[in-house]
């Protein structure tokens, strides 16, 4: 069943964002553009595990990036 729909080109956005709330994986194989799989994992959106691990890395990034604006006005980063 998974395999299906890893193959199913409808839950491919773009071609680059896995949805699939049939597959049971919250990470899946990335697709090359020939449509073979390739090294490393994609997470699959429809997944509450996938969408919270994007969640937590973006809001570290966003955290990372205030830190380091809030630094360079008060001066501590010249």
């Amino acid at each position: 069943m998974d395999d299906e729909e890893w193959n199913n080109r409808d839950n491919w956005r773009i071609g680059l964002f896995y949805y699939s709330q049939r597959d049971s994986r919250a990470w899946v194989p990335k697709k090359s553009s020939l449509g073979r799989r390739r090294m490393g994992v994609t997470p699959n959106l429809a997944k509450p595990q996938a969408r919270a691990y994007l969640g937590i890395v973006m809001g570290g990034f966003l955290i990372l990036f205030l830190t380091i604006i809030l630094m360079e006005r008060w001066g501590i980063l010249r």
